[in-house]
């Protein structure tokens, strides 16, 4: 469902009946980036679905075990921010959700990220973990 500012429903999107979803977000070209468990696939999967649901791409990269992929950020070109819990990583997608870069579990302190903000104008990514936020600098030059 979305809603809007005030809290009134302004459509409901359908999802397949085999998804799960953990968190979605709009994207600027009106779809919707989603992360949500497949229950007939048995694995966690991020894709973006137009607004009758249908599924227009995934992300089908090499860190497939994202390990419940709990939230999702979108900056104004697309790219798609996700914060897999149980893999202590975030991974950068552009916007045809194509692995470009990813954050590790070094690189967060082995803290589990849970929720992602990112400030566009800076060009900063904070990362919700537990026991703190980290912050880090994700300008694209």
């Amino acid at each position: 469902m979305q809603f809007d500012a005030i809290g009134d429903e302004l459509r409901r999107v359908q999802l397949l009946d085999c998804m799960r979803p953990q968190h979605a977000v709009e994207t600027p070209t009106g779809t919707f980036i989603i992360s949500y468990h497949n229950t007939q696939l048995k694995q966690d999967q991020v894709s973006e679905v137009n607004t009758d649901g249908k599924v227009l791409r995934q992300f089908t990269g090499s860190h497939l075990s994202l390990g419940r992929p709990q939230h999702v950020a979108v900056d104004s070109r697309g790219n798609v921010f996700v914060a897999g819990a149980y893999s202590h990583c975030i991974l950068l997608l552009d916007a045809q959700l194509t692995l470009r870069r990813c954050i590790d579990e070094h690189q967060l302190n082995y803290k589990e990220p849970s929720r992602l903000c990112y400030r566009e104008q800076s060009g900063q990514l904070l990362v919700g973990c537990s026991g703190g936020v980290a912050l880090f600098d994700v300008l694209h030059h």
